[in-house]
């Protein structure tokens, strides 16, 4: 039987077709709307047919005539493909549940919590996936996944809030701030090495601009004040150390090796055993991202379970 080709760039046709726009399909696949369209215009180039009518700009899309024609038996092969894959989950070890977060949650978060749920679910097994990809939930790479963003697509999923709007401060290591209390200030800390968390390539998502924005524009109570603002050009010319890691950045700071603008909930545990320091416990900046738990709608008693102990114990613990 011949296998078919371009099954991703099918799926990305399907879903554009059905949703309306590559940003609903991405929504719903996991990837982004530049991903979709891409896709989308590679299978056109494959089969050398247009799938689509372009609006102005290229936003507004609507199925051709010979897109209509197969749309609904697509739909359906794809429908079939979900319920044959859910059949032979359901057949294959049901007690494996896959847990799915980026390094630095599973890290910070997950493995110390974890021994305390196989303790109380012995029948069950736990398979942890590490990754910054997001992977498809919808499409059972995994059951679980701790989510980070300013929203989650809920298309087919069933979506707990963990907590709202994580703030970044600037931390540094004891010995650091011992060498250099001038650091306290906005002049000294801009002499130092200033550490980026690379793995954030949202261009919404704040960084050390943003920070220094309000650092100028407010005391350590919050309040404006007339502060001289730090120019672009200061930013610029500062010495930076970039790194695409977030438990890199948070070690390269206890290491001295720098000041880093570090995420609230990531560092809790080193500020509390005094690893590091955080320089201005007044001037934090909003992310606007939250924390989320995803699983699939009807995913099965043991991930409900999971998700439930997970919002549960997560809670507390930050």
């Amino acid at each position: 039987m011949k296998s078919p080709t371009h099954l991703n760039a099918l799926r990305a046709f399907e879903a554009t077709a059905r949703l309306g726009s590559f940003k609903a399909a991405a929504d719903e696949i996991g990837v982004t709307p530049e991903a979709v369209g891409q896709l989308v215009r590679t299978l056109e180039s494959y089969l050398d047919i247009q799938l689509f009518h372009r609006g102005r700009g290229g936003k507004r899309l609507t199925p051709t005539k010979e897109a209509l024609e197969v749309l609904p038996s697509l739909s359906e092969a794809f429908r079939s493909l979900v319920s044959i894959t859910d059949t032979l989950k359901g057949l294959s070890r049901s007690n494996v549940v896959t847990l799915s977060s980026s390094p630095s949650v599973m890290a910070k978060w997950l493995l110390q919590l974890l021994p305390s749920f196989l303790s109380e679910n012995p029948e069950l097994d736990v398979r942890l996936d590490m990754t910054d990809r997001v992977l498809d939930v919808s499409a059972g790479e995994a059951d679980i996944a701790i989510r980070y963003g300013q929203e989650v697509s809920s298309a087919g999923l069933d979506v707990i809030e963990l907590v709202r709007d994580e703030k970044l401060f600037p931390v540094c290591c004891p010995r650091l701030l011992e060498e250099h209390p001038e650091v306290t200030g906005l002049d000294g800390l801009l002499r130092q090495t200033l550490i980026r968390d690379a793995t954030m390539k949202n261009p919404r998502y704040p960084g050390w601009s943003e920070w220094f924005e309000k650092a100028a524009n407010t005391n350590g109570n919050g309040e404006k004040v007339n502060r001289k603002k730090v120019s672009n050009a200061r930013l610029e010319a500062g010495h930076y150390l970039e790194v695409n890691a977030s438990l890199a950045a948070i070690e390269m700071a206890k290491m001295s090796q720098g000041v880093a603008l570090a995420r609230e909930y990531l560092v809790r545990s080193e500020i509390a055993n005094g690893s590091l320091v955080n320089l201005y416990p007044d001037c934090a900046i909003s992310t606007s991202w939250n924390y989320y738990i995803v699983t699939r709608k009807d995913s099965g008693e043991n991930v409900e379970r999971f998700a439930r102990w997970l919002k549960e114990n997560l809670s507390q613990h930050l």
